[in-house]
């Protein structure tokens, strides 16, 4: 996954999700991991949130570009609020 892959992804997880959008490279091959924090999930299940998150992925990169992502945590605010 290059800089410019990554960075189109983020922006458009947060243009379609708002809230905050992290990422960093996971071993420096390639892979990224992000974690996206927005309203938009709350009330939804995880399998809801990642069905949704990865619908972006395709829309955005090639199949071999989406290899380059390693997981996307998708939390709602209150989840992180459980968190001590």
């Amino acid at each position: 996954m290059t800089r410019k892959e990554v960075d189109l992804l983020s922006r458009t997880l947060k243009k379609h999700f708002g809230g905050k959008v992290e990422f960093e490279a996971v071993n420096g091959y390639g892979r990224y991991r992000f974690a996206l924090t927005s309203k938009r999930f709350e009330g939804m299940t995880q399998l809801q949130r990642q069905d949704a998150v990865w619908a972006i992925v395709d829309q955005v990169l090639s199949r071999e570009g989406a290899l380059g992502v390693s997981i996307i945590l998708a939390f709602a605010p209150a989840d992180l609020n459980l968190v001590k």
